[in-house]
């Protein structure tokens, strides 16, 4: 792949990382200021759907692009070598 792709794909990891955990921080402080039990089950299960559907896979993606961009701009573990 061309640098261009990866750094598209490596901020878009950054950006459904990033919302994912303002999402979840949003839910978190709606559910500390409920008090009905099936209102606070409903917000914890869309904590638990974005964890799963945007930060993980935002994580997952920025760890892949992120390896691959140093494998190909530096190539490899001469990133060790460098000043």
């Amino acid at each position: 792949m061309t640098y261009p792709v990866l750094k598209f794909l490596h901020l878009l990891g950054l950006v459904l990382m990033g919302a994912g955990l303002i999402g979840v921080w949003y839910a978190d402080l709606r559910s500390r200021q409920l008090r009905e039990l099936s209102v606070f089950a409903e917000v914890v299960r869309s904590i638990a759907v974005l964890y799963d559907g945007l930060v993980v896979p935002g994580a997952l993606l920025l760890l892949g692009s992120g390896t691959w961009l140093t494998v190909t701009v530096y190539g490899g573990w001469a990133l060790l070598g460098m000043p």
